[in-house]
Formats: structure tokens, sequence, C-alpha cells
């Protein structure tokens, strides 16, 4: 059984992110075969990054480096559920994801995003952050927009939004289970 992480792309007062993350944690649920579990970066209390040593070399000096690195360690795989501000991806989350490197290598990634024009621009850029990390990421993604998967500021997606999910976690867990076995050769390459 895989561990997927599903991570909160914002933390600010009043986003639409929890109706979406609850969502997809009840989405993962019913499917089975998945273990599934929100993080939310802003649990951590990570300021804007203020590590002295970059990610890569993994010699992390703050403690909430170390319990944000750990955290994300146990999974397998994730979904990053990412709302587009700016053309982008929101900067707490990219400041998030600059604390780490080694902890996401070898893993698969999906990207839920909604926004305006369906937070494609936003899932764009983050694909291209998760590759610098070695992540995996699947083609297919979940995408929403506030104009038609919302309604009164609740979350109503529309079946054709929804659509991609099942071949997105399919493709997750095909991968992931493979990259599992990667993860496992890799670092015998490196014991040895």
């Amino acid at each position: 059984m895989l561990k997927i992480a599903i991570i909160a792309g914002t933390n600010r007062p009043n986003a639409l992110n929890p109706q979406v993350v609850d969502w997809m944690a009840q989405q993962l649920a019913a499917r089975g075969g998945i273990e599934a579990e929100i993080v939310r970066f802003d649990d951590f209390d990570l300021p804007v990054l203020d590590e002295p040593i970059p990610a890569g070399a993994h010699m992390y000096q703050n403690d909430h480096t170390k319990a944000w690195g750990a955290k994300l360690a146990e999974f397998d795989g994730y979904i990053f559920v990412t709302p587009e501000y700016n053309h982008s991806v929101p900067g707490g989350l990219k400041n998030a994801l600059d604390y780490v490197s080694l902890e996401f290598n070898h893993k698969v990634a999906g990207i839920v995003n909604y926004g305006a024009d369906k937070g494609v621009r936003a899932a764009e850029h983050l694909r291209l952050i998760l590759a610098n990390s070695r992540v995996a990421v699947v083609r297919d993604q979940t995408s929403f927009s506030i104009f038609t998967d919302f309604t009164d500021g609740q979350f109503t997606p529309q079946e054709v939004s929804v659509q991609p999910f099942a071949s997105m976690i399919d493709d997750m867990v095909l991968w992931g289970e493979a990259l599992v076995g990667a993860r496992e050769k890799r670092a015998a390459m490196t014991d040895a």
C-alpha cells in the first residue's frame, strides 16, 4: 500500500484550498489501496527560507527543517493541491519546497490545481520545481475552475473536471510501486 501525502498548497486565510484538500482525501479513502494523509506546511512554522546550506546537501541546521523533511520522507508519493496565484504557485508552497530535496527523490507526484484559468500555469511551474528534486510527476492532472467548480464559495466539482482524477491516481499507483524498487536499488548502490 502506497503512502501518499496530500500537500495543501496554501495557508492563505479563507482560501478555497481546504475544501479541495478534503475532497481529495475523501476520494482516496473511497478508492482503497492508498494510505493518504493531509500535510500542511504551515504546521511546521517555516519562516522564509533560513537554511544556510542548500537543501540538496541534506545538512539541515534548523529544527523546523528537520521536522518538515522527516514528515515528507515518510511518503511514497504526493498530491499537491495548489491554487494559481499570479500565474504561478503560492509563495508559501514554493518556500516550503525550497527547504528540502532528497526527501522527494525517486517518488511519484500528482497535481490538483485550481484558479480562474483552472490553475494550469501553477501546475506547469510546479512540474518544473519538482523535476529538480527528481520527482516523477504523472501526466494527468485534475484541474478546477473557480467559476464552474465552486458555487457560492463552496466546492462543487463538475464531472468534466473530475474525470482526469481516476487516471491520475491509477498512474500514481503504477509509478509509485515501481519507484519503491528504484529507491531500493538506489540505496543499494549508495551502500556498496
